[in-house]
């Protein structure tokens, strides 16, 4: 027996699939302007000021779990709906080669469980094949662009400084937060050997813009979801004011299926499952917007085939599908021994790095293009719930305040002090 497909009656100006940066900022756009704007979102409605799903300022000993573990990508109190491995989404890796695919299943996607450091392309970084030959330029350039930098950073409000550094361009900026005692002792160590720290760029309001948000109050806790919506997320700050206007409908828990088209091969909407009911949707659009992140957005590309796209639509040069990137980072840690033993005080700050060091060494002789680019973590922010940090090794290592050295391992109230002795000591 053959699957009814059940569709929608309302002919949409526009089918937006994928709630995240890309498809919150087209809402709010086409809705602003008028148009009857269709929202499809594979996981569920999401709002951190929902008392239902709140998580901010929640104690680790609340977690129903208790520091067990869980299949929650990061943890009960994070707003990271998804994860690498979903039930029912399998995705094969090449031989040899190692791509762990992280997908967000909710309203406004991964912007709400991002660093939201917010930096923009300077001049270089779209001609790069002239200074490096590497890739190719982009077709456009900074000054291109640069308008609607400008107006991003006045939509969703960014803290920072004015430095002039030429790649590093300069934007609309509010105050950004005093640094840490570790990023404080990191910025004077770099000093004295010609590396730059600046105050980071972060999507984060230190103080209000509109009526709708309120302001930073550093509980340091962005990755949990933001109940005054300080921080800049696209359920917030796009989708909202998107449905405010009455032009949006957004579809929650529908799994985008395909692009339908017509016998031209022009698109004509969108087909997609209710994970709720398990039935097949279909929504008529006369503009289509993929905007369901670099993968998704391929793999429905290549599931919407027909005699006009027998490869699958927009896939005539067989493209579809390869040279994805993601991004891309390493990090490293760090002990500080002048950092044990510190009074106590709260330093928890934004959630994220007050400074960072922006790209330099780019033209050193190094055995890698384009240099070096740091972010920070470290302080003495609330501990999390759970087991583990290698105590049991580190406390053996260095001495203790009175300067004796002591064995490792340990148990009770000494295990206790030792942790205690070295929190926020390493970043």
């Amino acid at each position: 027996m053959a699957m009814e497909i059940k569709i929608k009656g309302e002919l949409y100006d526009v089918c937006i699939v994928g709630s995240g940066a890309g498809g919150g900022m087209a809402a709010k756009i086409l809705t602003e302007a008028g148009l009857k704007v269709a929202l499809i979102e594979a996981g569920p409605d999401y709002d951190p000021a929902n008392k239902e799903q709140q998580t901010q300022l929640k104690w680790p000993y609340e977690s129903p779990r208790r520091g067990a573990n869980t299949n929650r990508a990061f943890g009960d109190f994070d707003a990271a709906y998804g994860g690498w491995e979903i039930e029912g989404e399998p995705y094969t890796r090449t031989k040899g080669t190692e791509f762990d695919w992280f997908r967000s299943r909710m309203l406004g996607g991964r912007t709400n469980h991002w660093g939201r450091i917010s930096l923009r392309f300077g001049p270089n970084d779209f001609k790069r094949h002239d200074f490096d030959g590497l890739s190719d330029n982009w077709p456009i350039g900074y000054d291109d662009v640069k308008p609607f930098y400008d107006r991003v950073d006045k939509m969703i409000g960014v803290f920072g400084t004015k430095e002039g550094i030429y790649n590093e361009p300069d934007g609309y900026f509010l105050p950004p937060p005093k640094p840490r005692l570790h990023e404080l002792m990191i910025k004077k160590a770099a000093g004295k050997i010609g590396i730059p720290v600046i105050p980071s760029r972060l999507s984060i309001l230190t103080r209000p813009v509109n009526k709708d948000r309120g302001s930073c109050f550093f509980c340091a806790q962005c990755s949990r979801g933001c109940t005054v919506h300080a921080d800049f997320s696209s359920s917030t700050c796009l989708i909202k004011p998107a449905r405010k206007t009455g032009n949006a409908d957004v579809y929650v828990n529908a799994m985008a299926r395909e692009v339908l088209t017509d016998k031209e091969g022009k698109a004509t909407g969108i087909s997609y499952v209710d994970k709720t009911d398990l039935q097949e949707y279909q929504v008529n659009a006369r503009i289509v917007v993929l905007a369901a992140s670099a993968c998704e957005s391929a793999r429905l590309l290549l599931n919407s085939k027909s005699s006009a796209h027998p490869n699958g639509l927009a896939n005539s040069s067989g493209m579809v599908g390869k040279y994805l990137h993601d991004s891309t980072g390493a990090s490293r840690g760090a002990f500080i021994p002048q950092l044990m033993d510190r009074k106590r005080y709260n330093e928890d700050g934004v959630g994220g790095l007050h400074v960072y060091i922006p790209w330099w060494l780019e033209n050193k002789k190094l055995d890698f293009a384009r240099g070096y680019h740091i972010e920070f973590g470290g302080g003495m922010g609330m501990p999390s719930y759970g087991f583990g940090f290698g105590m049991e090794k580190t406390n053996g290592k260095y001495p203790t305040i009175e300067g004796k050295m002591k064995e490792a391992g340990g148990y009770g109230a000494a295990l206790k002090n030792d942790y205690r002795r070295y929190y926020g000591s390493t970043v």
